[in-house]
């Protein structure tokens, strides 16, 4: 899995007709469903552009499950589109808080960059997917003072299942071709989607009223 192309390199054995991978296709489409339900509940438009990155990361992952485009231009726009969730939170924050970060924050989050920077062009995705969570799971610990208890609570649920999909695509990297061996019609990689959809799920119901 050195370089990573959807659908390809996840754990469901793709179908050279139709819709690639119809199983993790289906539930990121489940997951578009959930966001665009919440989209649609939002007040303030800080709001709305967090959800609508949100949704437009999933759309783009549901579609790179259905259809393999050659060369990692898919991964790079799924990619971007993490920044584009990044950076809506930071303005989602910097709106419903007032608070603009502090220059030591910024610092941090920049040296943080460089390093998703450099895992994408040079490491596995394992590793680029743990750079992007860590610039996501900072703006929360930054922010997370301000916070109501709930929300807090909330995002003690974001970080559980945050390293729980990070676990499960080292599972993947590591035993991904010995799971296959044993069950090979056996799609893997729905349970990457399924805690995804408990994530996303989490942070549109958590945020979409403020």
């Amino acid at each position: 899995m050195n370089e990573y192309t959807f659908p390809f390199n996840t754990c469901e054995t793709p179908n050279k007709k139709g819709i690639a991978q119809p199983y993790s296709a289906l539930f990121n489409f489940i997951n578009c469903v959930i966001i665009f339900y919440f989209l649609l509940k939002t007040n303030h438009n800080y709001t709305f552009i967090l959800l609508f990155s949100i949704l437009s990361f999933e759309s783009f992952h549901t579609f790179s499950h259905s259809i393999h485009i050659t060369g990692p231009m898919q991964v790079n726009i799924t990619h971007t589109l993490s920044y584009c969730i990044n950076i809506a939170f930071l303005f989602f924050f910097y709106n419903y808080l007032n608070k603009f970060p502090a220059t030591w924050f910024i610092i941090i989050y920049l040296l943080l960059i460089l390093f998703d920077i450099y895992a994408l062009c040079n490491m596995n995705v394992v590793y680029h997917i743990v750079s992007q969570a860590l610039l996501f799971l900072s703006v929360l610990l930054y922010y997370y003072p301000l916070l109501s208890q709930k929300i807090k609570n909330n995002i003690h649920i974001i970080f559980f299942l945050v390293a729980i999909i990070i676990i499960l695509f080292l599972n993947e990297k590591f035993n991904c071709k010995k799971m296959m061996s044993i069950y090979p019609d056996f799609p893997y990689h729905i349970l990457i989607e399924i805690v995804g959809i408990l994530l996303f799920y989490i942070i549109c119901s958590s945020f979409y009223k403020l």
